[in-house]
């Protein structure tokens, strides 16, 4: 992504407008998109008010040490499914202090990840009104996918109840 488009952009600004609203401090924990949900996020002038930073955990065991995943979980059933998404949302939220946190955690390819085809991801969301998962199944190639992946978590965060 050399520029965001448009309707990133848009799904950044609606999430971080709805978080202003209420007050509310929003985090990123990314794997797949590797930072660019932040990146999104801080695109948006006056991004600062709301977004209280992000983990990237790429490596799995980032995941744990700095997230706070169940390394347990993660031995037995990897890192692509809904209790990782959901664990990363709630360790971004407690290692940044915020109230509102995303996160993604997938493949977009050109080989799966743990027995997941590529173009699986699961974006977490958490929120003062509860958690929830999504399991998105994404198509096109590696950039496509992540570039989807970062609309969607966006989306989702943005409808999310707050």
């Amino acid at each position: 992504m050399t520029g965001q488009d448009e309707s990133i952009r848009a799904a950044a600004e609606s999430l971080l407008a709805a978080c202003r609203r209420r007050g509310l401090g929003l985090a990123t924990c990314e794997s797949i998109t590797g930072g660019g949900i932040g990146w999104a996020l801080t695109g948006v002038p006056g991004a600062s008010d709301v977004f209280r930073g992000g983990l990237i955990t790429y490596a799995s065991e980032l995941k744990t040490s700095l997230a706070g995943v169940d390394a347990g979980f993660i031995a037995e059933n990897g890192v692509i499914n809904e209790r990782t998404a959901l664990q990363m949302a709630g360790g971004a939220a407690r290692a940044c202090g915020a109230d509102v946190a995303v996160s993604a955690t997938g493949t977009a390819g050109p080989l799966g990840q743990d027995g997941v085809a590529p173009g699986t991801v699961w974006i977490g969301i958490r929120t003062p009104a509860g958690a929830s998962a999504h399991r998105l199944a994404l198509s096109g190639g590696r950039a496509q996918i992540r570039e989807a992946t970062i609309r969607q978590a966006l989306r989702l965060a943005a409808r999310a109840p707050l």
